[in-house]
C-alpha cells in the first residue's frame, strides 16, 4: 500500500509539473536556513520553484524541489497550490502541498508542505515553509530564506 501511494504522490507532482509547463510559468529560486529533526541537523537549503497561475483566480499551480545542503542531504519534490493575499508590492502568499521526499532521513516517502511568504522588494520575498514526512517516525524540517523570482 505504502508503494502506491508513493506512485499516485509522484505522478500528481509529475502531472502538476507538466501543467505549470504548458502555461507561461514562472521560475524562482530560494536560499535560506534549514532546521529539521530525526536526526538533529541544521543548515542551508534551496528550493527550485516552478509556477503557471490559473487565470481570473488569484492561485497557482507549482512544483518544487526541495535541496538540503546540510550533512544528512536529502530532498523533496512537491505539487503545490499557492493562494495570494495582496497583489503588487508588499503582497503575501500562503500555499501548501504534497510531494514524495526524504529529508535529513534515509527513507523516502510521502511529504506535506506548508508555506507563506511576503514581498519585501520586487522579484524579491522572504519565506518560511514546514515540511513532514508522513509516514511514521518521519522527519520534521522548517525553512526560511529569500525567494528571488526570475
Amino acid at each position: 500500500m505504502q508503494k502506491s501511494l508513493c506512485r499516485s504522490i509522484v505522478a500528481s507532482v509529475l502531472l502538476a509539473g507538466l501543467a505549470c509547463g504548458a502555461a507561461a510559468a514562472d521560475v524562482s529560486i530560494a536560499g535560506g536556513g534549514l532546521v529539521s529533526g530525526s536526526p538533529s541537523s541544521l543548515g542551508a537549503a534551496a528550493i527550485l520553484s516552478s509556477a503557471a497561475s490559473i487565470p481570473a483566480v488569484p492561485v497557482e499551480l507549482q512544483g518544487s524541489l526541495l535541496v538540503p545542503l546540510a550533512k544528512n542531504g536529502g530532498y523533496a519534490l512537491t505539487g503545490e497550490v499557492r493562494g495570494f493575499t495582496g497583489g503588487g508590492f508588499g503582497g503575501a502568499y500562503v500555499g501548501g502541498g504534497l510531494g514524495i521526499g526524504r529529508i535529513g532521513s534515509m527513507t523516502t516517502g510521502p511529504v506535506l508542505t506548508l508555506f507563506a511568504g511576503k514581498s519585501i522588494a520586487p522579484f524579491t520575498s522572504i519565506e518560511i515553509r514546514f515540511y513532514k514526512q508522513t509516514q511514521e517516525a518521519g522527519a520534521t524540517a522548517g525553512f526560511l530564506g529569500l525567494r528571488f523570482s526570475l
